[in-house]
């Protein structure tokens, strides 16, 4: 493959990962606006700015490491790859743990603190509640993602972001319509959709065509 092919497939993936992403955004706006009402749809922006802080989180760790994992590897330092891969995903994990436990013992104080009043307060919190639980999930897909696009899988990469979109896009309606399960289903689509994700990047390992993987001795200091 020439370059301008391999760089026009790197791009071409990333902006169509974006795309995916952003129309299961609006999908999930969408099936809330008109199951929940304005108090779903309200406490699902009340909830949002959360969801973008894990992603952000995962993002940061899962770019910068990816691009220090593909200078290591081009220099041909492999055990220095794959410690800078497990110190992001080691990363990753105690960053989504630490979302978790926000989750579990402070989601209160955080859905007040975002402006929650009584009509929303209730759906902002379960909403805010599961998506903080998942951290781990959604953070371990962003490095995932990141580090398996680098190591030559840009489409796999891509295909990893639209299979979450559309599990995501289709499960919102069954949960909300279908099932009743109202701003509980809605989120429940959405933290399920990292997990779809992180399935279909598993299969860069399954086919043997990863460079990366888990080692011991890797410090995040010496990284």
């Amino acid at each position: 493959m020439s370059r301008e092919k391999e760089f026009l497939e790197y791009v071409l993936s990333s902006v169509l990962a974006m795309v995916g992403q952003s129309i299961y955004i609006l999908a999930d706006t969408y099936f809330v606006a008109r199951g929940l009402g304005a108090n779903g749809l309200a406490a699902l922006n009340l909830a949002i700015p959360i969801y973008n802080f894990i992603n952000g989180v995962g993002l940061m760790l899962g770019i910068g490491g990816a691009a220090r994992f593909i200078v290591a590897r081009t220099v041909g330092d492999k055990k220095r790859s794959r410690q800078i891969y497990t110190t992001a995903a080691a990363c990753g994990l105690l960053a989504g743990l630490g979302f978790a436990l926000l989750g579990i013992f402070f989601v209160n104080p955080i859905a007040t603190m975002l402006g929650a009043k009584a009509e929303t307060y209730e759906m902002t919190k379960t909403y805010l509640r599961m998506v903080l639980l998942f951290a781990p999930a959604f953070i371990s897909n962003s490095i995932f993602s990141a580090f398996v696009k680098n190591d030559g899988g840009p489409k796999l990469a891509m295909l990893g972001m639209l299979a979450g979109s559309l599990f995501n896009t289709i499960f919102d309606y069954i949960f909300i319509f279908p099932l009743g399960l109202g701003i509980f289903g809605a989120v429940l689509a959405t933290v399920f959709s990292p997990i779809m994700g992180i399935a279909v990047l598993s299969l860069h390992l399954i086919r043997k065509k990863s460079s990366f993987y888990p080692v011991k001795g890797a410090s995040v200091l010496r990284n």
